[in-house]
């Protein structure tokens, strides 16, 4: 029997969030029998982390990277000192570009083996992190539409210099792969999908059947976001006071929490939408998703929206912004619809999805049939690692 391949992923941190959930879900799906993983977390923080596998071996960052996931602007609204000397110290280590060095000294203290393979499992300091080591084989794994947001704006220099010692970047969808090589003048990428953890959402299923879904006014819709500038819920408050005063009734469900939760209250109560229920954070969704009729995806940029995926795979239609990905989930008719990332997009592909309540029924019948390609996506990714 051959030796396990040892794989390091490196990941900031562990919050409920698209990054986490993927990298979770594919550290999960490897075999344990041909591969030996390690997750080193920079900053160990986040509610996903008791959800990483337990064959997974966690190793904890040093205090140097504690601050590398957090915003100044936050640090400063907190009155956090400590916080601020920490970010500010990294801050300048990146614009000096002696930052090179001192990951190398604190890789030194971290890591105590040789790796076939390293991933940064989330595009930006986990790359110049992964750069700066010496595993065999460096991934960097890109989960955001770099055309729309460039997280990295700020650093150009430091994280073009760290790509040209990455042997393979893997995009999650077309158009993510297009921004990121057109950004960064990279072409050793490829596109895979990310997995889905299809069991855990049927389990999920299967423990909380209680659905709040329960509106009589016409069709139920739903989203499930962090109340968060990209997932533009704001727009889809619009989109839905519009469209009900155009005689399209319907409930609004709004599942999750963050931010701009204030504000989106807020304008609830000045717009007077007696259809808009918040129902607050949830880490099991599932069943007010499979019990609702539509689900709105309104962001203004997405890498591949794991939700649209869970949606259907729950058995609703979703009506998705043009993000990088939604095309390349929204495949069928009967899937739903992908709309200009627009407000007036937006808003006329609500009317047009709620305009018939009889459609939207046909399409959840035809989901029940829906198949996400977890077997073809693992393929891929083992083939690279």
């Amino acid at each position: 029997m051959t030796d396990k391949r040892k794989i390091l992923f490196v990941n900031d941190e562990m919050r409920m969030g698209g990054v986490a959930r993927v990298l979770n879900t594919l550290m999960a799906a490897l075999p344990e029998d041909r591969y030996e993983i390690d997750l080193l977390i920079l900053h160990r923080e986040g509610m996903l982390l008791k959800e990483i596998p337990s064959k997974v071996h966690v190793i904890e960052g040093s205090d140097f990277f504690r601050q590398v996931d957090q915003s100044l602007n936050l640090l400063w609204q907190e009155k956090d000192l400590a916080g601020i000397a920490g970010k500010l110290r990294l801050l300048a280590y990146m614009k000096t570009g002696l930052i090179r060095n001192r990951i190398r000294k604190e890789r030194k203290k971290l890591l105590h083996k040789q790796y076939d393979v390293e991933v940064a499992a989330k595009e930006g300091f986990c790359t110049i992190f992964t750069a700066c080591g010496d595993s065999k084989r460096k991934i960097n794994w890109v989960l955001t539409d770099y055309s729309v947001c460039n997280y990295s704006r700020n650093h150009m220099p430091l994280v073009k210099k760290a790509l040209e010692e990455i042997d393979l970047n893997i995009a999650d969808s077309e158009q993510a792969l297009i921004a990121y090589e057109t950004v960064f003048h990279v072409t050793n990428g490829i596109t895979i999908h990310n997995l889905m953890d299809t069991d855990r959402i049927e389990r999920c299923l299967k423990e909380d059947d209680g659905s709040e879904i329960s509106g009589t006014d016409g069709p139920n819709v739903i989203t499930v976001a962090r109340f968060h500038p990209q997932k533009s819920i704001d727009r889809l408050l619009i989109a839905s006071h519009e469209t009900y005063l155009a005689g399209n009734h319907h409930t609004l469900y709004l599942i999750g929490g963050g931010e701009e939760e204030e504000k989106l209250r807020q304008m609830v109560k000045e717009m007077n939408m007696p259809n808009v229920v918040f129902l607050g954070y949830r880490q099991n969704p599932y069943a007010d998703m499979a019990k609702a009729d539509l689900y709105v995806s309104s962001s203004l940029y997405e890498g591949f929206a794991t939700v649209i995926s869970e949606s259907l795979i729950v058995g609703t239609p979703v009506l998705a912004t043009r993000v990088s990905g939604a095309e390349e989930q929204i495949t069928e008719k009967d899937h739903g619809w992908v709309v200009e990332n627009t407000q007036e997009g937006l808003t006329e592909g609500m009317k047009n999805a709620l305009s018939s309540i009889g459609d939207l029924k046909d399409m959840k019948y035809f989901l029940k049939d829906y198949r996400y390609p977890n077997e073809e996506i693992l393929q891929q990714f083992m083939e690279v690692l």
